[in-house]
This record gives structure tokens, C-alpha cells and sequence, in this order.
């Protein structure tokens, strides 16, 4: 095998050299993308919306007895306020989130976002662990332990949660991720646990969390430089 010329090893270097700075530009942009500013205002929504929601189902279980109890009428009516609330949320939020993207840089947009956020193979853990979750959490309502259902919604959160701060380095989605994992997992071991409770101290807590996280720790000198967005 014929050795390399030094004019070729330097062209071989300048094309590590230029991979390197396009992998280094793209992480950036991403960890731009997920800085906790973009999402403090949404964890703060969603975490007062599963308490309040929680805080709904327990009252009537109380007024009624039971959850069984429950007129259907009743429960459809709040499942449908969820609903609601959960499409109104995403809509203000990405409209919230395509103002904030566009302070950064014009060429960030929704669409950006979106193409970014499922690069570096993102995919590839969100996509396998989102199947794992609906499986397992159909597998439990079909044999009637669905007080499974919460913990395992909880972990997969915390996995992907924790994926993401890995990634970023950002230690917000971090700390949320390991209260959904913990809680999560306190929540299997302990067993049947009374829903409205479990749900409001895993998922609400740990989303407001992140909220609190967001605001309360120093900003980085990026997220510095690129100004409040909330």
C-alpha cells in the first residue's frame, strides 16, 4: 500500500477539521434549540395542569366514592376539558416557541426546530422508547393494573428527559429527568397508589421542576446572549 503524500494528509486533515466544526455548529444549534427558556413557560402550564386536573378527579372520587362512581357524563366532560387544554397549550406554545427562535436567529423556524431536534439520532431513542411505553401501557390496562400506567409513563419521561439534558448538557432537563425516573420507580415498587397523588407527585412535580429550574438557576452566557424569550 502506497504511503500518503504529505499534500494528501493535509487535505485529510482539513477534512476531519471541516467535519468537526460542522458537528460542532449543528450541536449549538440544538442546544440553542433546547435551552430551558424555550420550555420553562410550558413545564410551568403543564405542571399546574396535571395538578389541577388531579386535584379535579380526587374531589370528585370524594364527592362520589369512588372513581368507578363517577357519572360518565362527568368523566367525559373532564376528559374533554383535558384535551382542550392540552391543544391550546401546544398551539400558544409553538407560537411562543417560533417568536422565541426567530430572536435567535432568523433562519430558526418551527420547521428548523423540528429538523434539528430529531437530528444527532434523537429519533432513534424518542421513537423506540415513545412504542415501549404505549405497549407496555396497553399490555397494563388490558390485564387491569392500571396503576402501572402512571410509573411507566413517568420512567419513559425521565429516560428521554435525561437523553436530552445528556446531549445538551443542560442540566434542567437532568434534574426533571431523574425525578420522573425516581418517582417512577418508587411509584412500581410501592405499588397500588392512589392516582390523582401519583400523578400530580411525579409528572406535575417534575414538570414544575424543570419550570422552577428554568428561572431559578443562572442563565448560561448563551441563553444570555440571546435574551429572554419568555
Amino acid at each position: 500500500m502506497n504511503a500518503m503524500t504529505d499534500s494528501q494528509v493535509d487535505k485529510l486533515l482539513e477534512d476531519i477539521s471541516s467535519i468537526k466544526a460542522t458537528i460542532s455548529q449543528n450541536r449549538h444549534a440544538i442546544r440553542l434549540i433546547l435551552l430551558p427558556a424555550h420550555f420553562r413557560l410550558l413545564y410551568l402550564i403543564l405542571g399546574l395542569c396535571v395538578i389541577g386536573f388531579s386535584m379535579a378527579f380526587h374531589l370528585l372520587i370524594r364527592h362520589h366514592g369512588s372513581f368507578e362512581a363517577i357519572p360518565i357524563l362527568t368523566k367525559n366532560a373532564v376528559y374533554t376539558a383535558i384535551v382542550m387544554g392540552w391543544i391550546l397549550v401546544g398551539i400558544i406554545k409553538w407560537l411562543k416557541l417560533a417568536e422565541s427562535l426567530s430572536k435567535i436567529d432568523k433562519r430558526f423556524t418551527v420547521s428548523y426546530f423540528l429538523q434539528e431536534f430529531f437530528s444527532f439520532r434523537i429519533v432513534h431513542v424518542y421513537l423506540p422508547l415513545l412504542t415501549l411505553v404505549i405497549c407496555i401501557c396497553a399490555v397494563c390496562i388490558q390485564y387491569n393494573v392500571n396503576f402501572y400506567v402512571i410509573p411507566t409513563i413517568a420512567v419513559g419521561l425521565g429516560l428521554l428527559h435525561n437523553f436530552i439534558g445528556s446531549v445538551t448538557n443542560i442540566r434542567q432537563w437532568l434534574i426533571s429527568g431523574y425525578w420522573f425516573i425516581a418517582t417512577g420507580l418508587y411509584l412500581l415498587a410501592v405499588g397500588p397508589f392512589y392516582a390523582p397523588l401519583a400523578v400530580s407527585l411525579s409528572l406535575g412535580i417534575g414538570c414544575l421542576l424543570f419550570a422552577i429550574s428554568g428561572w431559578a438557576f443562572r442563565p448560561s452566557s448563551e441563553e444570555s446572549q440571546s435574551g429572554q424569550y419568555q
